[in-house]
């Protein structure tokens, strides 16, 4: 049922609601769910505009919101490099410290470069590279058909040309050789001993075959990524990796210890560990 309100009033009515939040938590995802569910500005707010607003479904989103419900899967999409990728439980929410990774590689300035984007989710690396790239190809690979199903669907509505291939990397054909100026990916890297640290809204509403890795090997993922590099990257061609923070000196001896060179560790704009670039 719809009821008049003013913006202002609203946005409290939203803060009051989400018991289960730290404060300056409360104030994010209040205004991401009235701007993207409700058109519903911080200047709106500012202003105390007046508005129609269907508070059965507010309160039926601020309930799933205190039980921990990404507010991205609530709106349905999330921004990435400033455009709108559409997320599901069949993919991981991008984060914004993810977004650095198109940066590092651009600073390449290769020109037509060929591109494989390993575990692509809901494609936000190997999409915004097809776009921000000069006439790059690129190809994205992931062992989730419901996954690629979402990465698609953001190609298309972003008119990006990615070439998507369901593919288990750990034991992947010939159909993903090729001879590439970059290898970018950004694996799965948590140990499963550390689920229990994680937030809910993570470990309960994304998949867990895109965060987690068996405790004893936590770096099996770019084991096969320095093997696969070594005979798929062209001679010059970069690999681009995110990392776990706690294994970053790790990520990058492992790289060293294959033969790369100009391995590099690059920190985040939290100052964590979170990239490594290594050279063919």
């Amino acid at each position: 049922m719809m009821k008049k309100t003013t913006s202002n009033t609203l946005f409290q009515y939203c803060l009051a609601s989400l018991n289960t939040f730290e404060e300056g938590e409360k104030k994010a995802v209040a205004y991401i769910l009235l701007e993207d569910a409700y058109g519903v500005s911080k200047t709106d707010i500012l202003l105390n505009k007046q508005l129609p607003i269907d508070f059965i479904k507010l309160d039926g989103q601020l309930k799933q919101l205190n039980h921990k419900v990404p507010v991205q899967h609530l709106v349905g999409f999330t921004i990435f490099r400033n455009r709108k990728f559409s997320v599901s439980p069949d993919v991981l929410i991008p984060r914004p410290e993810t977004e650095e990774i198109i940066d590092i590689i651009k600073e390449f300035g290769l020109d037509s470069p060929e591109v494989i984007d390993i575990g692509t989710g809901s494609g936000c690396i190997g999409i915004s590279l097809a776009l921000e790239l000069n006439k790059p190809f690129i190809k994205a690979i992931d062992i989730s058909e419901k996954a690629l199903a979402v990465a698609k669907k953001n190609a298309t509505s972003l008119k990006a040309s990615v070439t998507f291939i369901k593919e288990d990397f750990l034991n992947h054909s010939q159909a993903i050789h090729g001879e590439y100026d970059i290898v970018v990916s950004n694996p799965p890297y948590i140990k499963q001993e550390e689920a229990g640290k994680m937030e809910d809204n993570v470990l309960h509403h994304e998949p867990h075959t895109a965060l987690f890795v068996e405790n004893e090997d936590p770096l099996v993922f770019y084991r096969h990524i320095a093997i696969y590099g070594k005979n798929n990257l062209k001679k010059g061609g970069h690999i681009v990796v995110e990392v776990n923070a706690h294994f970053g000196k790790e990520t990058k001896t492992l790289f060293d210890a294959y033969g790369y060179s100009e391995v590099k560790l690059i920190q985040d704009f939290y100052e964590k560990d979170r990239f490594v670039v290594a050279k063919r």
